[in-house]
């Protein structure tokens, strides 16, 4: 069997690239996602893994699961980026409809981020999940919550909301540009039994 490890999503692209060359071989390849660069590229990190696993009968990645979740976070971080906070920076002391309507679609990717930040610390397991920068950093988006609820039940006025706006881009910032770490899910399941 040959082993081939992913530290970066360049490798990703590399055995992408490589894949009808590998492919032609009779050997069997374990694919082993030890890392990505950031939360950010997960996307499209998948989207270039997950069919050569799938075309493939001899290739397996443990980890493609686990990059199922991290891109399923990326993508809600990535819908408050570039649709959500934008909207509520250009609120000018009012809340109007379309940043009401802002502020509910926070409120959901807050809690679609939290259950996506759930399920990639199950599939790391409880020992990695204490040492993920991922699943803290994502968890810090429950803030985003708070927020959006405070505002919609008028404990904060817009000004406010207007002030906490470039920390919560911050926020939405420093997960997306967060390094993504993955273990063997075989190993940790033999070791168990």
């Amino acid at each position: 069997m040959m082993l081939y490890k992913i530290h970066s999503h360049a490798q990703i692209q590399d055995l992408q690239a490589r894949s009808d060359e590998l492919g032609h071989s009779n050997k069997s390849m374990l694919v082993s996602l030890v890392s990505l660069e950031s939360v950010r590229i997960a996307r499209e990190s998948y989207a270039l893994l997950r069919p050569l696993i799938m075309e493939s009968r001899s290739w397996e990645c443990p980890q493609v699961d686990s990059l199922s979740d991290v891109a399923g976070l990326s993508l809600e971080i990535q819908k408050l980026e570039h649709d959500v906070l934008p909207q509520l920076k250009l609120q000018e002391g009012k809340l109007e409809r379309g940043a009401l309507e802002a502020l509910l679609l926070m409120k959901n990717s807050a809690s679609k981020l939290l259950h996506s930040r759930k399920c990639f610390e199950e599939a790391l397991g409880v020992l990695l999940a204490k040492e993920d920068l991922v699943s803290g950093r994502a968890e810090d988006v429950s803030m985003l919550n708070d927020t959006a609820v405070h505002v919609l039940k008028g404990k904060f006025n817009s000004g406010l909301l207007q002030e906490r706006v470039p920390w919560l881009v911050e926020l939405v910032t420093d997960v997306l540009e967060t390094p993504v770490r993955f273990c063997d899910t075989r190993k940790r399941k033999y070791s168990d039994e």
